[in-house]
């Protein structure tokens, strides 16, 4: 049996659900067992997540939503629920902190803040109790996009000319009982985007099996172009019939299993058409990913970083405590560490002063996040910023930006003269 069931967007009892599960969002036990998980979670969902991870998800997701977008300045009132929402419940800032940053009084955050959960729960209501439910599983859509994103948290570099030799193999059954000639022009010793190599080759498999099974082709070629940014690969589609169908052709396919795939890796999906052909392109960002350690005994702060890096060239993993963190920097020797300073048995100071005293890891640049306010014992011990909790995620991708460009030149070490810089 599936608990959700249809409602009016403006049930009083919705919007004080949603009101209450915003308030307890990073209490795991609450959030498991809470009425609004029976009616926006499936019974079963993904076998890596509990109802109460599905549940925080998808109230961030709804809360991103309200975001206008960077171009809305800070304090307009048409950025106001967003803000509200985002700096109230996502990073637990104070009411009137909040309220200050808005330059409104407390009187109208109150008005605003009923407002905005309103707009949440409308939001909430037109995607998961509009229409009746049909079963307790998540949709395909759905489905492929949480799986994509769980397997796009591993990621390696891909050598696109290996895969696409790889996919010629693959495909040529299905492109022999067609008449399809099949080609690859991708050379090899080309730059190698950082993504998941499963993604990647399922991408592809998916775009020229169902141009095959669905276009009247006479060649399907695998290409590649480069620019600063991005590299892409792409399908090149040669129809049968001439140029003039072959824009309607293009049009014709099913692209969005594949753009959800794309887009689990960063990258775009575009198709182009003309001079007898079409092409269809994977774009993948050019970036050098840097491997994050995240130390702390609060999952669900790392799981709320990871919303924060999400799209930015890092990748994050976690450690509980100070010893499976220096487990961790021993094996995944990671560019960046973020420290929480108040973890059981072993706590922040004694972990980075083990840290700094292996000269093979004093160039790591270390970020402490803490409720503590020492940035400079921190400072004295070895880390180079210091973040105060609740951290904001500007803050958090302003650190990680700094702390970059320390580890890429080299100067994550004590002593050198960006060891002493901070974010302001």
């Amino acid at each position: 049996m599936d608990d959700r069931s249809p409602d009016t967007s403006n049930d009083v009892e919705f919007v004080r659900q949603v009101r209450d599960a915003l308030t307890f969002l990073y209490d795991h036990v609450h959030l498991q067992r809470h009425p609004l998980a029976q009616r926006l979670v499936p019974q079963r969902t993904v076998a890596t997540r509990t109802r109460a991870q599905e549940l925080r998800r998808i109230l961030l997701d709804a809360i991103e939503e309200l975001n206008p977008g960077d171009s809305v300045p800070i304090r307009a009132p048409e950025r106001r629920p967003y803000a509200i929402l985002f700096g109230l419940y996502v990073e637990g800032r104070q009411w009137q902190e909040v309220a200050n940053s808005l330059s409104i009084g407390g009187r109208q955050l109150r008005r605003d803040r009923a407002a905005a959960i309103e707009a949440l729960a409308s939001i909430l209501h037109d995607r998961y109790l509009v229409e009746p439910a049909t079963g307790a599983e998540p949709t395909t859509e759905e489905s492929l996009r949480l799986e994509s994103e769980r397997l796009a948290q591993q990621r390696e570099p891909v050598d696109l000319h290996d895969v696409a030799e790889e996919l010629l193999s693959l495909l040529e059954d299905m492109a022999y009982e067609r008449g399809v000639r099949l080609a690859s022009h991708i050379e090899p010793g080309l730059p190698k985007p950082h993504v998941n190599r499963t993604l990647m080759r399922q991408i592809l498999i998916s775009l020229a099996s169902h141009a095959l099974k669905t276009l009247p082709l006479s060649r399907l070629s695998f290409r590649a172009r480069l620019s600063e940014a991005a590299i892409g690969v792409g399908l090149d589609l040669v129809c049968q019939k001439g140029d003039l169908k072959t824009e309607r052709y293009l049009t014709s396919l099913d692209l969005e299993p594949a753009r959800t795939l794309t887009a689990s890796l960063g990258g775009q999906l575009l198709r182009e058409s003309g001079h007898g052909r079409a092409q269809i392109w994977v774009l993948l960002p050019l970036r050098e990913e840097m491997l994050v350690l995240v130390v702390d005994d609060n999952e669900e702060l790392f799981e709320l970083f990871q919303r924060y890096a999400a799209g930015q060239p890092y990748r994050l993993v976690h450690a509980a405590d100070a010893e499976q963190a220096l487990k961790r920097v021993r094996s995944d020797q990671p560019d960046i560490i973020t420290l929480d300073l108040m973890m059981p048995d072993q706590d922040g100071w004694e972990f980075l002063r083990v840290l700094r005293s292996d000269l093979a890891n004093t160039h790591i640049p270390v970020i402490v996040c803490s409720v503590l306010e020492e940035p400079e014992l921190a400072l004295s011990l070895g880390a180079q910023m210091s973040l105060k909790k609740p951290v904001g995620q500007a803050d958090l991708l302003r650190a990680l930006a700094e702390a970059r460009m320390l580890a890429l030149a080299g100067e994550g070490h004590p002593g050198s003269p960006a060891h002493k810089s901070k974010p302001q």
